[in-house]
C-alpha cells in the first residue's frame, strides 16, 4: 500500500474510532462458584493474570510484532485496572494517578468520567477487591509491516468485600496509538456495572 494512502487509512480509523463513553448497567452472569472467602484466599495466593490474544490484524504484521503489540498493549491495559480498580488500599476514595498509559488530552477527558474510569464511587465502601476475570482481545490496524493503530477489547470483573461487597463488572474498548515509541489510549468507550 503506498504511504499516503496507508496515511489516509490510519486517518480514516482514527475519526471513526474517536473517544466515546457510556455508562450504563451491565448484567453479567452469576456463575456458580466457591464462598467468598475461599475465592479470595484463593486468589490471594495466585494473583490472576490477564488473557491477552490477537483477535484480528487488519494489513501485514510479521508474526513477532504481532506478539510485541500483544504483549505492549496488554501491559497498558493492566496498568490502567491496577491504578484504577485493583491496586491501593482500601476503602479509599483518592484516584489521583489512575490513567497510566493515556495521552494527555485522554486523561484530561477520563478526569470527567472517574466515576466510570475509577473505582471512586464505590471505594470508600469497600475493604479490598480482587479480580475475578480479566480479558483483552486486541485488533491492530497494520501498515508497512508496521502497527500502526489498535482496538483493545476488554472485560474486568472483580469482587469488593466491605459494606458495598458485590461484583463489578468493567468493559468495552480501549484506542492506541503509538507515541514516542510506547502504546498509548487516546480514547475509550467503557461501561461499567456492579451487583
Amino acid at each position: 500500500m503506498p504511504p499516503r494512502r496507508a496515511g489516509l487509512v490510519l486517518a480514516l480509523v482514527l475519526a471513526l474510532t474517536g473517544t466515546a463513553c457510556t455508562s450504563q448497567s451491565v448484567p453479567s452472569a452469576s456463575p456458580e462458584r466457591l464462598s467468598r472467602n475461599d475465592a479470595q484466599a484463593s486468589l490471594a495466593s495466585h494473583p490472576l493474570a490477564t488473557t491477552t490474544k490477537i483477535h484480528r490484524v487488519h494489513g501485514r504484521l510479521p508474526d513477532a510484532r504481532r506478539k510485541a503489540v500483544r504483549v505492549q498493549v496488554g501491559k497498558v491495559v493492566d496498568r490502567w485496572w491496577d491504578a484504577a480498580y485493583l491496586g491501593g488500599t482500601y476503602p479509599r476514595s483518592s484516584f489521583p494517578d489512575a490513567f497510566p498509559g493515556f495521552t494527555r488530552a485522554a486523561v484530561r477527558r477520563a478526569r470527567s468520567d472517574k466515576a466510570l474510569l475509577t473505582n471512586q464511587t464505590r471505594g470508600p465502601h469497600v475493604d479490598s477487591v480482587t479480580a475475578t476475570h480479566r480479558t483483552v482481545a486486541i485488533d491492530i490496524l497494520a501498515t508497512g509491516k508496521q502497527a500502526r493503530a489498535v482496538t483493545a477489547h476488554f472485560v474486568l470483573k472483580f469482587d469488593s468485600s466491605g459494606d458495598k461487597a458485590g461484583t463489578t463488572t468493567v468493559r468495552g474498548r480501549l484506542f492506541l496509538t503509538r507515541k514516542r515509541g510506547a502504546w498509548r489510549v487516546f480514547g475509550y468507550a467503557v461501561a461499567k456495572g456492579s451487583k
